[in-house]
Formats: C-alpha cells, sequence, structure tokens
C-alpha cells in the first residue's frame, strides 16, 4: 500500500472519530481523543529535547558557554513536580519563567491594546480618508464612552450616565455575538474541510477509484 494513501486512510479513522461525538460520548471518540492527545505530548517531549540540544547543549560542548548550565539546572528543577516532597521547589523556574515571558510581551500586548487602540480611537478621528471611514472611527469613539461608562459602578446608572451605559451593554452584547459568529463559523468551516476530505480524498480518491 501506497504510504499516502495509509496516511489518508489513518487521518481519515482520526477523524471520524472525532465526528462520532456527535452521537454522544463513547468509546471510539475517547480512542481517538487519547491517541491524539499522546502522540502531542510526545512529540513536544522530543521537539524540547531537540531544541535543548540545540540551544543548550551544544554550546556548552562546542562553544564552551556555561551560561546554558544555569538554565538546565532551572529546567531540571521542574521536575521536582513529580515529588510531592519537594514539589514547591519547582515553584522558582516557574515564577522566573513566566516573569522573563510576561516581561517580553508586555510591550508588544502595551502597544497593541492600548497604544493603538488610543491612536486608531482619537488621533485617526481627525484624519479620515472617506465619509465612511469616518462614521466608522465616530462609531468606535461612541463604543468606547459607552463601554466604559457600563463598567462605571462607583455610581447608579441614572439619567445620562444610565443612557450611556445602556448603549455601552449594546455594544458589548454586539461585539460578543460577532466574535460567538466568527468562533461558529470557524467550526464550521472545519467540519466542512474534514468532510471534504473524507469525500474526495478518502472516499473517491481511495475507494471508488479502485
Amino acid at each position: 500500500m501506497d504510504v499516502v494513501v495509509l496516511g489518508k486512510l489513518v487521518a481519515a479513522v482520526f477523524v471520524l472519530s472525532m465526528l462520532s461525538l456527535i452521537f454522544g460520548e463513547n468509546f471510539f471518540f475517547k480512542w481517538g481523543t487519547r491517541v491524539v492527545v499522546g502522540w502531542a505530548i510526545v512529540y513536544s517531549a522530543i521537539l524540547g529535547l531537540y531544541w535543548t540540544d540545540f540551544y543548550a547543549i551544544k554550546p556548552i560542548l562546542e562553544k564552551a558557554d556555561y551560561k546554558w548550565l544555569i538554565v538546565i539546572f532551572f529546567g531540571l528543577l521542574m521536575y521536582t513536580r513529580l515529588s510531592r516532597r519537594y514539589a514547591w521547589i519547582s515553584k522558582y523556574p516557574i515564577s522566573i519563567s513566566m516573569g522573563i515571558g510576561f516581561g517580553m510581551i508586555l510591550p508588544t500586548w502595551a502597544r497593541a491594546q492600548i497604544l493603538d487602540q488610543i491612536r486608531i480611537t482619537i488621533v485617526e478621528l481627525f484624519s479620515p480618508v472617506s465619509t465612511f471611514d469616518l462614521i466608522g472611527r465616530i462609531l468606535v469613539l461612541v463604543g468606547l464612552v459607552t463601554v466604559i461608562t457600563y463598567f462605571f459602578f462607583t455610581k447608579e446608572h441614572k439619567g445620562v450616565l444610565g443612557s450611556s451605559a445602556f448603549i455601552g451593554r449594546l455594544f458589548i452584547m454586539s461585539s460578543i455575538a460577532v466574535i460567538w459568529a466568527g468562533d461558529y463559523l470557524w467550526a464550521m468551516s472545519m467540519l466542512a474541510g474534514q468532510l471534504k476530505f473524507l469525500i474526495n480524498d478518502v472516499i473517491i480518491g481511495i475507494f471508488l477509484r479502485r
């Protein structure tokens, strides 16, 4: 049997195991889930060993770059979580890695979520490209102000504040609806892609052509 055909058949088995959830949780679905999760864990472990060898072991052995011993030491401390007695030691490398990761992500996050939003909302409001663009930016500004007033809890929502908070709630509901619709369409497109694979590549491409 051709390797490509064998790969398609294996993929079809796993796709069918995932789709079997339509009929409720069953053995076929549990089996497919466990195999996929187990394979992902094994792949991640092998990939981690490869990058450890590439970024840490080789620089130490080939270039005598011993600073990577510190990284390896903290990485080994992560395995203390396997022991109930010494699991507390793993909190130190976890805290260090989370602190470094947060420090690396914070500038990008602040620019994308705060600075760019301020620029788009206020600065670009005075430099519209077209009438439609101006209307869109005014709606963004109105949504920003009203949503902020919705989360203003130190004063009762009455009068102007109540009306603004109500409009802000409408903006929140609309944004949640758009996000949900996007997730739903993504899921439907994934389902359509898998069904197309089963019909065109497996049923027609393998069984009907033989």
